[in-house]
């Protein structure tokens, strides 16, 4: 989670010395295309929207509670695309220009580090990390947060246009796991690109959604995500986890253990977890349900069964891990090969 505000960001736009204009529904028939190279639900997730509440509590623009107080007792004020790991970190996922416009403040250089492993002091007022803000020809400003150290391909002055490549998505600033933070602003006011400008209504897409058409097609409300998920031959590493090692590990016949493993963001006490596995002609060798008892903004479960032959059978297994809320299910699968 983050602190987003680039207080040196900030003084760059002042400098500039350029008016923030009015921005009226529909003017210019301004729209965002999706800032991130990748799949949504499938390479990359949303789990952090704009929270719409000043002070304390959360709203996001579908009337939940699918974002956070940043810092406690303020408010969330971008979208979260999350990517995998940090191994999607290392290949690589773009960043682009969500609108074309000038860039009025830079920074890069800060290291891809997670903030739980630094100490506060060490990001202030450099808590959004590498990153950019560019003004648009309507007034509207967007902030891009947590770049890969050294991506940025921008400078400050620079003229960029909608989908121009800006870096890539990292680890930098104050945050725990890699994402870009977008943020829109429109003078001081934050502006959610789902809620969009001007919203008469209390909850769901706004009438002048900012995101265009294509892009919300993409981008349907998820309060929860199953973002990470793959087998371990034992008890699985968190650590390790986080950082890749495990999306491209072969499976060894003769492992102790076959364990299904997951990461999850915003589960809630009542939640269900359930784990399954099945081997490769199909049969249910392993079944596991977990309830939850509290919410969490981050939650990491594993189950899996031990070795009681030889060997495991050659062929495909798969994983199926499901989060079960209010009667509704969701689940993402896996597999991995035994030969």
């Amino acid at each position: 989670m983050s602190h987003h505000f680039i207080r040196v960001f900030a003084v760059v736009a002042c400098l500039v010395g350029m008016p923030v204009l009015a921005v009226q529904a529909g003017e210019d028939h301004f729209t965002l295309a999706l800032p991130v190279d990748c799949q949504p639900g499938a390479t990359c997730w949303v789990v952090n929207y704009v929270d719409l509440k000043p002070g304390p509590g959360t709203l996001d623009y579908n009337c939940g509670d699918a974002t956070y107080d940043a810092p406690p007792g303020d408010q969330h004020k971008g979208t979260d695309f999350a990517v995998r790991d940090m191994a999607a970190v290392r290949k690589g996922v773009a960043v682009f220009a969500a609108a074309s416009g000038q860039v009025i403040g830079k920074r890069d250089g800060m290291a891809d580090i997670s903030f739980e492993g630094v100490k506060d002091a060490s990001v202030a007022n450099q808590e959004c990390g590498n990153g950019l803000r560019i003004r648009h020809d309507n007034g509207l400003i967007t902030q891009y947060c947590h770049m890969r150290q050294n991506s940025v391909m921008a400078n400050t002055g620079d003229r960029v246009e909608r989908g121009q490549q800006l870096g890539m998505v990292g680890l930098s600033g104050q945050t725990v796991f890699p994402h870009l933070h977008f943020q829109v602003e429109r003078g001081a006011e934050i502006v959610d690109p789902f809620a969009g400008l001007d919203r008469t209504q209390t909850c769901g897409i706004g009438e002048n959604t900012l995101w265009d058409a294509q892009t919300l097609a993409k981008l349907p409300y998820q309060p929860t995500a199953i973002y990470n998920v793959g087998f371990a031959p034992g008890k699985p590493d968190l650590k390790a986890i986080r950082d890749g090692q495990y999306q491209d590990q072969a499976f060894d016949a003769s492992s102790s253990a076959m364990v299904v493993w997951a990461e999850f963001f915003r589960i809630r006490a009542g939640d269900e977890i359930v784990i399954t596995i099945t081997d490769p002609e199909g049969h249910q060798i392993h079944n596991q349900r977990i309830p939850l008892k509290a919410n969490k903004a981050r939650y990491f479960a594993f189950s899996g069964l031990r070795l009681k032959t030889p060997r495991w059978q050659s062929g495909t297994y798969r994983g199926y891990v499901s989060l079960i809320r209010n009667n509704e299910t969701i689940t993402v699968s896996r597999e991995t090969d035994v030969r």
